[in-house]
């Protein structure tokens, strides 16, 4: 029979997994100081998701401040170019992310099935315009490390194709595919959040055999988890459950996890609990948590384990938008009492907020959901340290229509403080 585990102690294990629940910096520490947040947050994490959208902080800098505190993402800029301080590689992981070393090692069997497998318009490119494959090689090898677009400007390639979405020239996509297949490696951005490519080095061993790779990223998935299910853990890396099943098999019969029943108001839930996972000991923290964060990756395991149905409205049009256009999650305690919609006004050194919206929490008892004075403290604190970790003087809260109920206790707050 399966061990139990309550509600929250599951949510608490996931948490502690993920590295949460530490002391957080209120200053900006010296950048010895912001590679240990940046290291200390990869030990738990593997990866950073990148995405483009900065309207208040790049995603793949707010899960280190989320778990240490202030830092100086530079130290992620300095981490990823090459050399022997390099802590990160650039990849297509839970989709394109900042991976460590090992990670990234271990997905070469994705590139390497990039490079043997037809690919829509590379194939298309690679039937008419085969000369373009070397032709980028050596442009590279003659400017040095350079975007797809400056490539492109090079080769005097400048039309684009037509229609909506991606409209790439064709060396950009030969571009694109050399560097999924594992030709390219991408040595950081530019001003304009462009890869950076250089030919990527030759490789010092062997690639690691597929069903290994899978193996050994499944391990760090349900270790990074802490408490997981198959789709959970196969999402962090982006694997199928196929692959990833006889790897959870092994683990079980080898006692690396057991399963468990965690309690649920809907009904028990079979879920997989690591051999090392931390004990559930309540945690003090309160932090903003990015829709692009390994504790969020997996809606199913976000609403599962926190009761919080999350839809970002980056992708969402307008008129649809119920919480924003880039809401991050309040973390308070171990539950997920509220999110706010915040962007950064650089020019008036102000961080807004547009909108500030309780979270339903249908299923969660009563007595676990902290009241509204006590979340939008918890949240005033925490958006001053946001604030002042962008370098902004000021908070200002919206309290118009369509901010959310509450926005004006948060103003209210902010205003006596």
């Amino acid at each position: 029979m399966a061990d139990a585990l309550s509600w929250s102690a599951a949510r608490r294990i996931a948490l502690r997994a993920q590295g949460m629940g530490g002391a957080r910096r209120t200053t900006m520490p010296q950048a010895a100081g912001s590679r240990r947040a940046l290291v200390r947050t990869l030990e738990r994490t593997h990866l950073l998701q990148i995405d483009s959208v900065s309207v208040f902080a790049r995603a793949h800098h707010l899960p280190v401040f989320t778990r240490t505190g202030i830092w100086d993402p530079a130290a992620l800029d300095r981490a990823s170019r090459p050399g022997r301080s390099r802590l990160v590689r650039e990849t297509l992981a839970h989709e394109a992310a900042f991976t460590t070393e090992e990670v990234h090692s271990l997905l070469d069997f994705r590139r390497r099935a990039t490079s043997e497998r037809d690919w829509g318009v590379i194939r298309e490119i690679a039937t008419t315009s085969p000369h373009l494959f070397p032709q980028v090689r050596e442009a590279l090898a003659e400017i040095g490390p350079a975007s797809a677009a400056a490539l492109s400007r090079h080769l005097g390639d400048t039309e684009r194709g037509e229609g909506w979405g991606w409209r790439r020239t064709r060396s950009q996509w030969a571009v694109e595919y050399l560097f999924r297949s594992g030709e390219l490696d991408c040595v950081g951005r530019n001003s304009q959040f462009e890869r950076l490519y250089t030919p990527a080095p030759p490789r010092e061993e062997p690639p690691v055999p597929e069903a290994e790779a899978v193996a050994r990223l499944t391990a760090l998935a349900t270790r990074s988890l802490g408490v997981s299910d198959p789709g959970a853990i196969a999402d962090y890396f982006r694997l199928r459950i196929g692959q990833v099943r006889p790897a959870i098999d092994e683990m079980l019969a080898r006692g690396e996890l057991t399963e468990v029943e965690v309690a649920h108001p809907a009904g028990a839930r079979t879920m997989l609990l690591h051999r090392d996972a931390p004990g559930p000991s309540p945690l003090r923290t309160t932090a903003l948590v990015s829709p692009f964060d390994p504790i969020v990756f997996h809606r199913p395991r976000l609403e599962q384990l926190f009761d919080v149905e999350y839809r970002i409205g980056i992708y969402t049009p307008a008129p649809q938008r119920t919480t924003g256009y880039y809401s991050l999650l309040l973390l308070l305690g171990d539950v997920i009492p509220a999110r706010t919609d915040l962007r950064a006004d650089r020019e008036r050194g102000v961080l807004e907020v547009r909108g500030v919206f309780a979270e339903p929490l249908p299923r969660l008892p009563a007595r676990q959901r902290p009241g509204t004075d006590r979340v939008v403290a918890a949240l005033a604190e925490e958006l001053d340290r946001a604030a002042r970790w962008q370098g902004l003087e000021a908070v200002e809260v919206r309290t118009g229509e369509g901010t959310g109920e509450l926005s004006r206790p948060l103003a209210a707050v902010i205003a006596a403080s």
